[in-house]
């Protein structure tokens, strides 16, 4: 996903996009599980749910991958203000742009 450049202030965006994701993912994660609470039986049946909760175990565990990203974004744009704030706060006191 190519955002360009951001400003801090834009990051909230994306980290709100990420969660979203997140969110859609962890849904998706529970509707395959239930999706294979079938009355089939047997073998089969038994290996085909095997391996739908693999990829639904998977689904979930990228939904956490995507939460963690959001939170780092919204760090990362914490980090950022703060930064910006500090060289405002030494262009004041250096006299730059008088």
């Amino acid at each position: 996903m190519d955002t360009g450049t951001l400003l801090p202030g834009e990051l909230t965006t994306t980290a709100d996009r990420l969660e979203r994701c997140a969110a859609r993912l962890e849904v998706t994660a529970l509707q395959v599980r239930v999706a294979t609470a079938t009355t089939w039986r047997g073998e089969a049946a038994t290996l085909h749910r095997e391996r739908v909760a693999e990829h639904a175990d998977d689904i979930a565990a990228l939904a956490e991958r995507v939460r963690r990203a959001a939170q780092r974004v919204r760090t990362l744009q914490h980090v950022a203000e703060q930064r910006l704030d500090l060289v405002g706060a030494v262009d004041l006191t250096a006299g730059v742009g008088r």
